[in-house]
């Protein structure tokens, strides 16, 4: 999402089963997983995208394939006729120069097999590169082909951020390889706790009528008739059934969008 936030306190310590050198959240490069592995259904081969090529991102950038969290976010359309400003190409500095009208009912998240299919969606983050820096010596462990291996880090190393994959695990990269690594272990070690991190997350979709467009998350749920998708269980998404349109909206509170139903930031209170 495109507005800097702060990692802070220790994450879950839950190991995801992917591999070392695997697209982050187990998905195929170029295809649309994110999250734990055992989440994702199984889904046809797709060619992969040039990310950087598609979008001019610049080198500070890290784009990589599905959205991250162990619940990624998405947005449905609950309202008829809802048509949204997008781009043809996913850069937020391009102006929003493609008009789409959204299906209604769709729901556009990840665990969304048949829409994703049917639409033939592309999902992909692209996360700002924070450079982050060993403050002690220590010994953290990353996740290897075989399982948890340890790496050694010493004082006044720098490891670079990549992106959050899910279940408290990040993709850092150090000495030229990438490690996936639970940031509770980087917590107390490093300074990581007080990066302020930025990423776009964005979906080419189908619009009725033909053509495509380039949406950023963050965006289109500030849409009307967009609302953020429900969640029914971990790794189950399907499109809104008519007669669920109005428990839907209901549902829709203030949550980790850092967005309420009508789009707009929440602000917390100052501390006293």
């Amino acid at each position: 999402m495109r507005f800097g936030w702060v990692l802070a306190g220790a994450l879950v310590l839950a190991a995801c089963g992917q591999e070392t050198g695997s697209a982050p959240g187990g998905a195929a490069e170029g295809g649309p997983g994110a999250g734990p592995a055992s989440a994702q259904s199984e889904l046809p081969a797709r060619p992969a995208l040039d990310y950087k090529a598609l979008s001019g991102y610049d080198d500070g950038w890290y784009l990589s394939p599905g959205w991250p969290g162990e619940y990624p976010p998405g947005f449905a359309v609950l309202d008829a006729d809802v048509k949204v400003p997008g781009r043809a190409r996913p850069n937020p500095g391009d102006p929003q120069d493609v008009s789409c009208l959204l299906p209604q009912y769709a729901n556009y998240q990840l665990w969304n097999n048949t829409r994703t299919q049917q639409d033939q969606l592309e999902y992909f983050v692209a996360t700002r590169k924070v450079m982050v820096n060993v403050l002690e010596d220590a010994e953290v462990e990353y996740i290897g082909a075989s399982g948890l291996v340890p790496l050694s880090l010493k004082k006044g190393d720098q490891l670079t951020y990549l992106r959050y994959v899910g279940e408290g695990y990040t993709v850092m990269s150090f000495n030229g390889q990438e490690f996936d690594i639970n940031e509770g272990e980087l917590h107390n070690v490093t300074d990581l706790g007080n990066a302020e991190l930025e990423e776009d997350l964005w979906v080419r979709v189908s619009c009725l009528g033909g053509g495509h467009a380039w949406l950023m998350f963050d965006e289109v749920v500030r849409e009307a008739g967009i609302y953020p998708s429900p969640i029914t269980g971990y790794g189950e998404a399907a499109d809104i059934l008519p007669g669920d349109v109005d428990s839907v909206r209901e549902m829709a509170q203030p949550d980790a969008y850092g967005l309420d139903v009508r789009g707009t930031e929440v602000i917390p209170p100052p501390e006293e």
